[in-house]
């Protein structure tokens, strides 16, 4: 008798939705066919309804260390759970930054068992931390921040770049605007007739500063031929230097927020709209659909940075920037493809199998038999509209209030347990840390 049967489902590979069961047991994906007659544990009927690969944030920010009060490792994983999240990626800008393996593994500590989601980390790269890359181990890469952002991560040296780049064990995973660049800029919008815009944090971190930063740091990595993972793309003229240099180890990745907002929503959104890099012109919202068609952005990933309303709804100056976005990301992608803007196979691609290729997650991010059991069923006919008052992030916001969206999960399923259904979760099981290869 195996555990779990989800019976006629219409299952999505990466090259094509079939109609089929999948047969779970010891929380692999034990068989795929058109019949199972066998005994199971428990049937799920699954007719009408999609089974898609468990999704992998691949660029979140989960506040611990430093900035519990904003989300948690049990609050933020239950956030994406319930919106088919079955494991995240964890970002390094932490107070204090996970920069050596003594803050990683207090890290480690801190979360102990508290993920409802599998999950793994990003270290931290500085000017002087090279000796610690090259002894960490079971890392998804290495982040390099070129400007300034949410902490004080940043690196200024080539050097440092080149040494990551050399020694090549990691994917490098690059915040891609130019500190130089961005300083110019803030001295130029310095007056107050400036900050009076509503777009003033768009005008004060222009495409420019992007587009010279990741001209730059591929320019690098093709030295050393290196992986390098360029994070929230938002701009065309970052993805017309990006397909100059796209190869297997050129990737790069967009977020929910750049395709769906541009410079208007500073109107709605106030300074809750802030966010690093900023929001862009309607044409490079455009750019990034067009690159998500024609392949040259490989991952959609959320770069879920909660703040609190009293954190965001404050003068320019104190307002942090980053919001909420991993309970969001699969339902905004869903709508998309009811919207026809892209399919299911390639929405796996970007949620799933691309992140756990990219950074060398095991035995995850697409349905084959042997895989681990983490799913999702997706109802792609449910029209939901988001609500402040359901967003299970601590924070307890998002940029998404009163949109209306079409196609929802209702289970999520990880190492072949169901955890949550409903609109609840139904297991106490937790998530492990991912093992890299």
């Amino acid at each position: 008798m195996v555990d779990l049967v989800f019976k006629k489902g219409r299952i999505v590979f990466l090259d094509g939705v079939r109609e089929g069961d999948l047969v779970v047991n010891g929380g692999l994906i034990e068989e795929i066919t058109l019949d199972y007659r066998g005994e199971a544990v428990r049937t799920i009927d699954c007719q009408g309804k999609f089974i898609f690969p468990g999704v992998i944030d691949s660029h979140v920010h989960m506040r611990v260390p430093g900035a519990l009060y904003k989300e948690d490792f049990t609050t933020g994983s239950m956030a994406g759970v319930s919106a088919g999240v079955t494991g995240f990626l964890d970002m390094p800008n932490n107070t204090p930054p996970i920069i050596s393996r003594k803050m990683l593994s207090e890290k480690r500590d801190l979360i102990g068992d508290n993920s409802f989601a599998n999950y793994g980390f990003f270290f931290g790269a500085t000017d002087d931390n090279f000796d610690e890359i090259k002894r960490i181990e079971n890392i998804a890469g290495v982040k390099i921040f070129m400007g300034e952002s949410t902490g004080n991560l940043i690196v200024r040296s080539d050097e440092t770049i080149e040494n990551i780049f050399s020694y090549g064990k990691f994917p490098v995973v690059v915040h891609a605007e130019s500190q130089e660049c961005l300083t110019r800029f803030a001295q130029q919008y310095a007056g107050e007739d400036a900050r009076a815009r509503s777009d003033f944090h768009s005008a004060v971190r222009p495409p420019e500063c992007a587009r010279e930063a990741v001209k730059h740091i591929l320019h690098l990595a093709k030295k050393y031929n290196a992986r390098v993972h360029i994070a929230h793309v938002s701009t065309a003229e970052e993805l017309d230097v990006i397909r100059k240099f796209k190869s297997e180890k050129v990737t790069c990745e967009a977020t929910p927020h750049h395709l769906i907002f541009d410079v208007s929503a500073y109107e709605k959104l106030g300074m809750r709209g802030k966010v690093n890099p900023p929001l862009r012109s309607s044409e490079d919202r455009e750019a990034l659909w067009a690159a998500i068609a024609d392949g040259t952005i490989d991952v959609i990933a959320s770069d879920h940075a909660p703040h609190l309303p009293s954190e965001k709804d404050v003068p320019y100056e104190q307002s942090s920037a980053g919001f909420p976005g991993i309970e969001t990301m699969l339902p905004i992608v869903l709508d998309a493809v009811n919207r026809g803007l892209l399919d299911l196979p390639r929405a796996a691609k970007l949620l799933c199998d691309n992140p756990a290729r990219i950074f060398g997650v095991k035995n995850k991010g697409h349905i084959e038999v042997g895989f681990d059991a983490d799913l999702v069923v997706l109802d792609m006919e449910i029209e939901r509209v988001v609500d402040n008052a359901k967003i299970m992030s601590r924070c307890g916001w998002t940029p998404y209030h009163g949109m209306m969206l079409k196609g929802w999960p209702i289970s999520t399923i990880i190492g072949g347990e169901v955890i949550y259904e409903g609109a609840k979760f139904v297991s106490a099981s937790r998530g492990r840390e991912f093992r890299f290869s």
